[in-house]
C-alpha cells in the first residue's frame, strides 16, 4: 500500500463517526416563509446556525465554516405533475449578491476534507441523499431537500435578510413554467411566538 493509501486509511480510521440525522417534514401551511402559484406551495425552512442545522447534519460549525443549508419543501396540489429543476435556483442576499447553491458532494469534500467521501452511512451519502435534485413532484405529494448556500465570513444571521428564487417549476403536461417563486427568508427567521 502506498503512503498516501495508508495516511487516508488512518484519517479515516481515526475520524469520528458520523450519525445521520431525521429530518421531520411539518404540515406546509406551518413554515411562514412560503409561497403558492397553481396549486404548487413552496416552502422554506432556513438552517441559519449551527445550533439548528446540527438538528439535521452531524456537524457541529457548518454555518460558521460558511455553509448555509436551505431545506426546501415542494406540495403539488395541482391535477398535473410537475418537475422542479434546481440548476438556476439562486439565493439573493441582503446585499444583492446572487448565490447558486454549492452541490452536497462539494460541501462534504470541503468539510470532511474526503475522509468519508465513499463509506456507507458516511456524510457523503447523508448530504446527497438529503440534497434537493431535479425531481418529478406528483400531484398531491410532497418533495423536499436542502440546498447549501456557501457564505463565508457572514456577520450575523448570513441568511437575514436573503431572498430565494425559484425560477423553473414546469408544468409536465402543458410544459409550462409555473412561477416564478420568490420567498423571502427572514419569516422563517423570525423569533418564535
Amino acid at each position: 500500500m502506498t503512503a498516501p493509501a495508508l495516511a487516508l486509511l488512518a484519517i479515516w480510521a481515526l475520524a469520528p463517526d458520523y450519525a445521520a440525522k431525521v429530518v421531520k417534514i411539518k404540515p406546509i401551511d406551518s413554515y411562514p416563509a412560503r409561497a403558492e402559484v397553481a396549486g404548487v406551495t413552496i416552502a422554506l425552512d432556513p438552517y441559519a446556525t449551527d445550533e439548528k442545522t446540527f438538528t439535521a447534519f452531524d456537524v457541529k460549525d457548518l454555518n460558521s465554516r460558511g455553509y448555509h443549508p436551505v431545506h426546501v419543501i415542494i406540495r403539488n396540489e395541482g391535477r398535473d405533475s410537475v418537475t422542479i429543476r434546481t440548476r438556476n435556483i439562486v439565493l439573493v442576499t441582503a446585499d444583492g449578491r446572487s448565490l447558486y447553491a454549492t452541490s452536497a458532494a462539494l460541501v462534504v469534500q470541503d468539510v470532511f476534507k474526503g475522509g468519508f467521501a465513499d463509506k456507507s452511512g458516511s456524510p457523503f451519502a447523508d448530504f446527497t441523499r438529503k440534497e434537493l435534485y431535479n425531481r418529478r413532484i406528483e400531484p398531491g405529494t410532497t418533495a423536499d431537500g436542502f440546498l447549501f448556500f456557501y457564505i463565508p465570513k457572514a456577520k450575523g444571521i448570513a441568511l437575514a435578510g436573503a431572498a430565494l428564487t425559484i425560477p423553473e417549476v414546469v408544468d409536465d403536461a402543458t410544459r409550462q413554467l409555473i412561477g416564478a417563486f420568490t420567498i423571502p427568508l427572514d419569516p422563517a427567521l423570525a423569533p418564535s411566538k
